[in-house]
């Protein structure tokens, strides 16, 4: 049985500290909507492909809605959100691949002849709880 204890000594140093990630999304006007919500890790995948993020889909009620997501490792990432305005479950985009449905991103990042780069929308998590607002532009969805 002194194995036990050992065994957590040398691998407690070693587990990667998780914190809860908060976030306040507003979001005027699409009260009954479902947000599509994706906190990215990886620049390269941010904020079009969400195959590696974790994904959560929330009702969007009022002019704001809150989120939590726990067990975050600490490390560097990115939110990105979409309204779902027609109910189809996908970001519709134009044929050149601009979204066509609200979209915003982490510390309201804004668009530069493109999507947001992950730098511009990055925050970093660590242990504790981080809150994050995420604001959609009035008018946005209309």
């Amino acid at each position: 049985m002194r194995i036990t204890p050992l065994l957590f000594t040398l691998v407690l140093p070693f587990a990667a500290h998780a914190g809860e990630l908060k976030l306040v999304i507003n979001h005027p006007g699409v009260s009954g909507k479902m947000l599509f919500v994706a906190v990215h890790s990886n620049a390269d995948e941010f904020p079009n492909s969400s195959d590696k993020a974790i994904k959560r889909t929330v009702l969007a009620t009022g002019e704001k809605t809150e989120l939590s997501i726990n067990d975050i490792a600490a490390g560097d990432y990115a939110v990105s959100v979409f309204v779902d305005v027609n109910g189809n479950g996908k970001l519709d985009t134009n044929f050149i691949g601009m979204p066509k449905e609200p979209v915003a991103v982490s510390r309201d990042a804004k668009e530069k002849f493109g999507p947001p780069k992950f730098a511009d929308a990055a925050f970093k998590m660590g242990e504790g709880t981080d809150t994050q607002t995420i604001t959609f532009k009035r008018g946005s969805h209309e």
